[in-house]
């Protein structure tokens, strides 16, 4: 079987929209599989926003210690290999479909009964584990794909449980108050496993300290237990110190907004609450190497720069709006933005006002955008002028200085593909 074959199965026999909660499947999709996921040691990373910019931060320093370490990410911006990598090396074509082959007849097995048949996040997340044991990692870093209650993650025992963030997202899954978002979220405490969160409103805070009580679990909160301390923002180079059971000054990160540095200080205390050793110069080095694609990242082309960021909720959107206040303060900006039909688009655009000299709304390469009328309709009552230009790759070529690329990781990744590498690869047609 060929790569492109297995994501085409990926994609169609099991489709990504299909969200099947519960862990009964993956527990025994796992356990045909012999179990992989109990080889080695874990870290559990949670939250709305910020999960995979901590994830690639904790596994980043560990790698620069030398651990040999695997990663788990979802979703992927340009190609499938993103979410599941060896040192921060994407897995290759040939061990995906490795992989897969091995897989293979266990899920024709449990096909049989459609109570039993995985989905698709559910076998993605065994490939995962599966190949983490083949290769032998001493760690994985494993970001929650949705919600953790009934996140088919959820089958670890972490060394650290991490909730990033508690916000409004996927509400008709999670619930409509930031009480039940954060009690599903929650969901990933385990007995006597440490908590860490950068979570600040009070009303998820509570929620997380009643499940973490009755867990008997230590919980550790930003600004309480650990806190960061800005010290200088400037792209590609933001200085800040961290103080919780260590201090460190003058730390950099690479990673770009006043929200990635709390996130470093997440990242930070969750490896403490690991008791992992670390050398200050392995974390130094981390930061620097983290990268989170997508997530406020700067490119350019042809002489224009490009911020692509992927805030898909208001929360998101009022990251980017601080940021881009922080570090193109006064500058004309353009918005190219395509959201989906599923998303709080109203509340999202709602953020943007006020800001950019030119609007255009576009459509998300997705099937999850349907409906684009009432996306422009609603984008009508926050702007003047609004254009519309469907095609991505012309709206973005159509702006004259630097732009905006927002509303949705599926918009992010494709316009990401063609400012990478001139084209748009074989898996966006799959």
């Amino acid at each position: 079987m060929a790569y492109l074959e297995v994501l085409r199965y990926l994609y169609h026999k099991r489709p990504m929209g299909k969200v099947k909660p519960g862990l009964e499947r993956i527990s025994m999709l796992l356990s045909k599989l012999g179990n992989p996921h109990l080889e080695y040691k874990t870290i559990h990373i949670g939250g709305t926003n910020g999960k995979g910019s901590v994830a690639n931060m904790v596994s980043n320093i560990l790698v620069s210690q030398g651990y040999r370490v695997g990663s788990y990410y979802s979703p992927h911006l340009s190609t499938f290999r993103e979410r599941i990598r060896l040192n921060e090396e994407y897995i290759s074509e040939e061990d995906v479909v490795k992989i897969y082959e091995t897989m293979e007849p266990i899920l024709n097995e449990l096909d049989k009964e459609e109570i039993f048949s995985p989905s698709f996040f559910e076998v993605v997340t065994a490939m995962a584990f599966l190949y983490f044991a083949e290769k032998n990692v001493d760690i994985a870093v494993l970001e929650v794909g949705l919600g953790g209650r009934l996140d088919a993650t959820n089958v670890v025992f972490p060394l650290c449980s991490t909730i990033v963030t508690v916000d409004r997202d996927h509400e008709k899954t999670l619930g409509y108050t930031i009480e039940q978002i954060a009690w599903e979220k929650s969901g990933i405490i385990k007995e006597r496993v440490p908590l860490v969160t950068g979570e600040r409103k009070r009303e998820a805070l509570k929620v997380m300290e009643d499940v973490a009580r009755k867990k008997s679990s230590r919980m550790y909160v930003i600004d309480k237990d650990f806190s960061v301390k800005v010290k200088s923002l400037k792209l590609h180079e933001n200085r800040f110190d961290y103080c919780g059971e260590n201090t460190f000054e003058d730390l950099v990160l690479t990673m770009n907004g006043p929200h990635q540095i709390e996130n470093a200080g997440v990242a930070l205390k969750t490896l403490e609450a690991t008791g992992l050793p670390l050398s200050e110069k392995a974390i130094r080095e981390g930061l620097k190497n983290a990268k989170n694609l997508g997530r406020f990242e700067i490119l350019e082309k042809n002489g224009k720069m490009y911020i692509l960021d992927g805030a898909h909720n208001p929360h998101g959107a009022e990251s980017l709006v601080r940021s881009l206040k922080l570090y193109f303060n006064g500058e004309p900006l353009s918005l190219v933005i395509g959201i989906l039909d599923d998303k709080n688009r109203e509340d999202i655009l709602r953020k943007y006002t006020g800001i950019f000299e030119r609007v255009i709304v576009t459509r998300v390469p997705s099937p999850r955008m349907k409906d684009m009328n009432s996306l422009v309709d609603m984008a009508k009552k926050f702007f003047k002028n609004v254009e519309v230009i469907e095609d991505p790759l012309e709206a973005i070529e159509s702006t004259e200085r630097a732009t905006v690329v927002t509303g949705s990781l599926f918009l992010v990744g494709y316009v990401r593909e063609f400012l990478t590498t001139g084209k748009i690869n074989e898996e966006w047609k799959l």
